[in-house]
């Protein structure tokens, strides 16, 4: 086999027999065609690679010698060098050329798609200086790359061997390779917790203190904070380790759950026997998710490292089947895994959750599939977690490739269906008309929605007698003579009218406008606006229809239909019903979000809404804490009710509802998610065609790409932003925007940019009087002033903006400047000032109820307190908040206090 070593020095092995290949130029112009195997590399690069800046007069025929010599030298070796379009091509497999294998390995790990051993095994090909010897612009700059390219592939190698429990067995080649990276203190922190899991914790203090000694001599800076705490925990002998999610999403069952008692011993011997995916298949209303949930809570005692669950909304008729990477990225996140983390694409995203639960036991149970390809990315690839899939359709595909076992759900048996009555509506109902219960189950065709739909009208009318209910089934309509498994859709339509058409009309009415609400949950402020009726007919009314079984209830006010039963609903809408409920359905959401962001945003003033129509009831939003638990529980809600806003034409309502959502997955660090959601609001504002929703539109686009580190695209929104603004003639509009412009800026590390734009936001706050955003963009300008080291300048704007937070009795911006003033104190290395200013932030946060600044502070109080206890527990309370908040923060500061 034929290896092309860059690696080191430029060589050429067959069969573990060196070949020779000639003098440093030949060497040169191989390097210059390995790197690009099997890709044509024009001359002229061939020759800058080469020659550098000083190329011979006549390239091509310079070339040809070196060329020539190569072309014999490799043919035995089973490698060609071709002429083709205007340059050569060195044609090997990627495998040939080490560099390149190592700079593919890298990126598969990144993926999640290379294992530990795939990972050493590319680094062990490293060999010294890559093309050693040579001395070029090129071979500089790819010198440089293939380093940081090894650096990156060992710090991956090392976080796949701490997941693993692995990592003290790299203690050694760890240590040997700080030496070459001797400031990377990532590769330092893994060295120091492999020593201290290996047992070597004098090594471990010796090598921070190493550390510690060169980035002072060097940078003039201490140690990250970190690293900083990973010492601190060392010396305490804390345990060295990171914690690993445990999710527990399996929602609840009924309680009614009869029969199924041979799926039940299929589903046990599934997991007895080591097999790992069962795909549950039946019509519509037979019980497929509830059997798979019932079973999953008899054995959840069998799977220590969770329970996902993920609705794939296959059939659901009010949505589109989840997309795979939506269904992905949701499992991702359930077990702990940062978006930062979570790579683009739905194969790398794919590889990366097989990685991340290879070696755990969990239960995976995926409900109500449309098809393979949604189920496909979420199997793992190989036994230990088990996957329950539910889907109306057979899925052959997942029981071929996969040898899933595959169970068929039929309809109840006459007994199992005489149970479920019995269960529901008591045995000696069932027992006093044996005859006419029997009829009923048969009449329902032993459907277990049917029956359950039945046996909910039979509870309402406890007086009426079971004979009575079997007969009005026979009724004109025929309804449930139509009821046929083959066609669920018409079946349980059927069903569904005669449940619709035995409720009161005001419960009719509300039944028929819940099919407009997006779902999957509404609450009960939600659905009186959708029927603007007040809360309390509108609570009665509920709960009618929850007995009724054509709602459920899963938490207190909140209320959720089957897919079918909203199908039905709103099949049966009223036309001229529809505009208005939805419009006041949008209200609600876009008003009650605005008074969130306003309890977590106090003294936000870029636009107002005016008060909501008197038919709009609004949740009761009292503090930031019922702010952040309603965004919680309404989100995928706000989603729906945005593209429901943008098909209904209201446009306007739709970029306000957009920018709010935005506000909020801002907050919980979530800035990719927010990207796509003010891109939707931004296409409504295109079609409103108003500079003002425009403006504001492109603002927070700018605002968020920037965010996830698309300075490119903040820019250009920027640029749209300032034009859209500037038509309005609002300034102090134009103010905020020039603000975000300085954000811009600032993240792509432009601070003398972002400076001049704080600035010249500041100049028009001053002019409109804008004492708030005074207060804003001073904090700014200090942040800015202090990353460009002038920290005299920004503790003078840093104190200005303190002023105006006293004057305007703003506790919340004094909280922010005062761990401002901690940060810059911070950087003076004056900790004792650091931590009274950090203190003042706790306490201020404290008072006004804002829990994330809270969290902040005492995240960063707990760095510089020279007491290590009260350090500690300031982080622990900062932990609890983050982690209450769903924080992403809450990741690193776990792995912090758990490593110390």
């Amino acid at each position: 086999m034929a290896e092309i070593r860059l690696l080191g020095a430029v060589e050429v092995w067959a069969d573990g027999v060196e070949v020779d290949i000639g003098s440093a130029k030949p060497r040169m112009v191989l390097a210059a065609l390995a790197v690009a195997a099997g890709d044509v590399v024009p001359t002229a690069v061939i020759a800058d690679r080469v020659w550098g800046g000083r190329p011979p007069k006549q390239p091509a025929a310079t070339l040809y010698p070196y060329i020539s010599l190569l072309r014999n030298a490799l043919r035995p070796a089973g490698i060609e060098i071709v002429r083709r379009g205007g340059g050569y091509v060195l044609e090997a497999q990627d495998e040939v050329v080490d560099s390149v294998r190592l700079l593919r390995v890298l990126a598969e790990a990144r993926a999640g798609r290379a294992t530990i051993a795939e990972l050493g095994e590319a680094l062990a090909l490293w060999r010294g200086v890559p093309l050693a010897g040579m001395d070029s612009c090129w071979s500089t700059a790819y010198r440089a790359e293939l380093s940081s390219a090894r650096l990156s592939a060992w710090l991956l190698l090392a976080e796949q061997a701490e997941h693993a429990g692995q990592l003290s067995g790299l203690a050694d080649e760890l240590a040997g390779l700080v030496g070459d990276f001797p400031l990377s203190e990532p590769l330092s922190g893994y060295l120091i917790r492999s020593l201290t899991q290996a047992g070597r914790r004098a090594e471990a203090l010796q090598q921070y203190v190493e550390l510690r000694e060169r980035l002072v001599a060097e940078l003039g800076e201490e140690p990250g904070d970190e690293l900083q705490a990973l010492h601190l925990s060392v010396l305490r002998r804390d345990p060295i380790g990171r914690a690993r999610e445990v999710p527990r999403q399996l929602p609840s069952t009924t309680r009614h759950f009869v029969g199924r008692a041979v799926q039940l011993e299929a589903l046990d011997r599934l997991l007895a026997g080591g097999d790992w995916v069962c795909a549950i298949a039946g019509t519509a209303g037979i019980g497929k998710t509830t059997l798979a949930l019932h079973w999953a809570h008899r054995v959840v005692d069998r799977f220590p490292d969770g329970q996902l669950f993920v609705d794939l909304h296959g059939f659901d008729p009010t949505c589109t089947p989840k997309d795979p990477a939506d269904a992905v990225r949701a499992c991702l996140d359930a077990l702990g895994i940062h978006p930062t983390r979570v790579p683009e694409g739905l194969e790398a995203q794919a590889a990366l959750f097989r990685s991340i639960v290879a070696g755990r036991r969990l239960l995976i149970v995926l409900d109500n599939a449309r098809n393979v390809e949604q189920v496909r990315p979420l199997i793992p690839a190989a036994p230990g977690c088990v996957v329950v899939v539910t889907s109306r359709n057979l899925l052959t595909g997942l029981v071929a490739e996969l040898g899933a076992h595959a169970m068929t759900l039929d309809v109840l048996s006459p007994a199992e269906a005489k149970a479920l009555l019995s269960d529901r509506i008591g045995p000696g109902r069932v027992d006093a008309e044996p005859g006419a219960a029997a009829t009923l189950a048969e009449r329902c065709h032993f459907l277990p929605l049917a029956l359950s739909v039945c046996a909910a009208e039979a509870a309402h009318a406890p007086d009426r007698p079971l004979a009575s209910l079997a007969d009005h089934l026979t009724g004109d309509s025929n309804r449930l003579d139509r009821l046929d498994t083959a066609d669920p859709m018409t079946s349980v339509r059927t069903v569904l009218s005669w449940s619709y058409a035995a409720q009161d009309p005001a419960e009719r009415r509300l039944f028929r406008l819940l099919g407009l609400h997006p779902g999957p949950e509404i609450s009960l402020a939600a659905a009186a606006s959708l029927a603007g009726a007040t809360s309390t007919e509108t609570a009665q009314q509920l709960r009618r229809l929850c007995q009724a079984t054509l709602l459920n209830s899963p938490a207190h006010d909140r209320y959720s239909h089957h897919d079918l039963l909203r199908a039905y609903a709103a099949e049966v809408v009223v036309a001229g019903e529809s505009h208005a409920a939805r419009r006041r359905l949008v209200d609600h959401y876009l008003h009650t979000a605005y008074r969130a962001v306003g309890r977590l945003n106090p003294g936000r003033d870029e636009y107002t809404l005016g008060a909501p129509g008197p038919d709009v009831e609004l949740e009761d939003i009292k503090d930031v804490e019922q702010a952040l638990a309603w965004f919680a529980a309404e989100l995928a809600v706000l989603v729906r009710v945005i593209d429901l806003a943008a098909s209904a034409g209201l446009w306007a309502r739709c970029w306000q509802l957009a920018d709010l959502t935005a506000t909020y997955l801002g907050r919980q660090g979530r800035w990719r998610d927010a990207l796509a959601i003010i891109r939707v609001g931004l296409s409504s504002a295109q079609l409103l065609n108003d500079p003002t929703a425009l403006g504001l539109a492109h603002r927070g686009v700018a605002y968020c790409s920037a965010r996830t580190g698309d300075y490119v695209e903040g820019r250009h929104h920027l640029r749209r932003a300032l034009e859209q603004t500037r038509a309005t003639g609002c300034r102090l509009r134009l103010a905020y925007v020039l603000g975000i412009g300085g954000f811009v800026a600032a993240r792509g590390d432009r601070y003398a940019l972002a400076l001049g734009y704080a600035e010249n936001a500041l100049a028009l706050f001053v002019a409109q009087g804008s004492r708030r955003g005074q207060l804003r963009t001073l904090e700014s300008i200090s942040w800015y002033l202090a990353r460009l080291g002038r920290l005299d300048d920004a503790t003078t704007h840093a104190r200005a903006a303190l002023r105006i937070a006293d004057e305007l009795g703003d506790g919340k911006s004094a909280a922010g400047v005062h761990a401002t003033l901690g940060y810059l104190s911070q950087r003076d290395r004056r900790h004792d000032e650091a931590a009274r200013a950090y203190q003042h932030a706790v306490q201020l946060s404290r008072r006004h109820g804002d829990r994330p600044y809270l969290a902040n502070a005492l995240q960063s109080l707990g760095e510089v307190h020279a007491d290590l206890g009260a350090a500690r527990a300031a982080k622990v309370e900062a932990l609890r908040i983050f982690e209450e908040l769903d924080h992403p923060q809450a990741e690193s500061l776990r792995a912090e206090l758990s490593a110390g």
